[in-house]
């Protein structure tokens, strides 16, 4: 995959990934998330981090929590570590339609 620099990674280059629902503080610094926010964060070896829910679209019109669900499964099959928290998921239900959220639980709870 691309970062939107241009530079080339390989799948095996991410470290960690992080991933959750935003709460009532912004979690992360100079962040947009706002309270029930979904947020997937993939981190690098060479500490770059890209926010996979902010890329921007996609070439279909397939919703980018579907695409992410499938690369998460990817992921954690290949023993990539993961940091997940259903903390605050409720906050989630607020705003988005029970398709979008119950694949936003998959990703959350799909741990090793």
């Amino acid at each position: 995959f691309l970062s939107p620099g241009g530079e080339r990674y390989s799948f095996n280059d991410i470290e960690i990934i992080e991933t959750g629902v935003s709460g009532k503080k912004f979690i992360f610094p100079f962040s947009h998330y706002r309270k029930g926010d979904f947020y997937y964060i993939l981190q690098l070896k060479d500490g770059t981090r890209i926010h996979l829910t902010d890329v921007g679209g996609t070439r279909n019109d397939e919703h980018e929590t579907f695409i992410i669900e499938r690369l998460d499964r990817q992921f954690v099959n290949m023993g990539i570590d993961k940091k997940s928290s259903m903390k605050n998921f409720e906050y989630c239900k607020e705003g988005l339609g029970k398709i979008y959220t119950d694949k936003i639980r998959n990703i959350l709870l799909n741990v090793r």
